[in-house]
This record gives structure tokens, C-alpha cells and sequence, in this order.
């Protein structure tokens, strides 16, 4: 596994970042066997502590997970490996399910950071993410919404092949917003 470390605002040492990135690889090394995964981990030093976002590709998904913690940066890079871990776990078999079945096309999303300068202090652009866009099924959007763990996600529906958006209601539910 490789793993690659960017920092905001924050300083990682070459200790700390060897043992955060081997305890990564120990973790993660029962879903990945002998295949080379690239994982990319952030971490960001604020006001109240530091927060820690790892990404890597999970069978064509794009998994992601944050932590922040106060009491230091190896809480909050523990707290996001098991939020990882557990994302992991809890989608393999539908994915799985889902690939065997071939209804499931490749997704490779990338995570392009830009910052626009055009844009003023009113509405300043903080980031954009561009993502390989496929056509896919409803259920397979909801799917990638919640591997990515975001609230909501953008997509082609593949049945009429209009774009659509699905998000995650405060009950619990999912909802779609799609075009007349």
C-alpha cells in the first residue's frame, strides 16, 4: 500500500508519519491482499486540534473518511481508520454482490483541489471535485453516496438518461431530485 501525506497548517514528523502510515497498512491489508492501493491521507491542524481525511479506491468506489480530534493527532488519525475500516466492511458485500452481478460500471473518481481567484470573499470557491461520470442506477448513486460518505451525490441516471441528484433525508431515508 502507498500512502501519501499532505498537510494544512499542520507539521508531521517522518516518525509520525511512518507509523501512521504502517499502522494504515497493517489495518486495511486484509481487504487489499497483494494488490498496490494508493491511499491518500490529509492532515489539517485547527484551532481545537487536528483533523485527518483518508481516501482510497475500493473495488472502482472511492471511500473516504474524516476525524478530528482535540486530544491529538494520532486520536484523530485513529478515529478515521476506523471510520474507514468500518465503511469497508459494512459496503463489501453489496459491492461485491453488485460486481458479480456486472450491473456495475467503474467508477474512478479524482479528487482535483483547485482554488478559483476569480471568485471574491462574497462567494469564494474552496474546492472542486471532478469525478469520471457514468451513467448508473439509482441504486448504485445511493451506493456511491454512501461509500464517499457525503450527504448527497450527482449522476446520470442510466434508465433516462437525464442528471440526478440523491441525498440522505434527516429521516434516515434517501430522496431524489430529478428533472421533468
Amino acid at each position: 500500500m502507498t500512502v501519501k501525506f499532505s498537510t494544512k497548517d499542520a507539521t508531521v514528523y517522518d516518525k509520525d508519519r511512518k507509523a501512521m502510515e504502517k499502522k494504515l497498512s497493517q489495518r486495511l491489508a486484509r481487504y487489499f491482499g497483494d494488490d498496490s492501493v494508493d491511499a491518500a491521507v490529509k492532515v489539517s491542524e485547527t484551532k481545537l486540534g487536528f483533523k485527518v481525511e483518508i481516501t482510497l479506491p475500493y473495488y472502482g468506489y472511492q471511500m473516504r473518511a474524516e476525524a478530528s480530534s482535540n486530544d491529538g493527532l494520532f486520536t484523530a488519525f485513529d478515529s478515521a481508520v476506523d471510520s474507514i475500516e468500518r465503511r469497508m466492511t459494512k459496503h463489501k458485500g453489496k459491492i461485491i454482490s453488485r460486481k458479480g452481478k456486472g450491473a456495475m460500471p467503474e467508477i474512478a473518481a479524482d479528487a482535483d483541489t483547485q482554488e478559483d481567484p476569480y471568485f471574491e470573499d462574497d462567494f469564494k470557491l474552496v474546492r472542486i471535485k471532478r469525478y469520471e461520470f457514468k451513467p448508473m442506477s439509482t441504486e448504485e448513486a445511493i451506493l456511491n453516496m454512501e461509500t464517499l460518505g457525503h450527504d448527497f451525490y450527482v449522476f446520470q441516471n442510466a434508465e433516462e438518461n437525464v442528471l440526478c441528484t440523491v441525498y440522505k433525508r434527516k429521516d434516515g431515508g434517501y430522496g431524489m431530485v430529478a428533472p421533468k
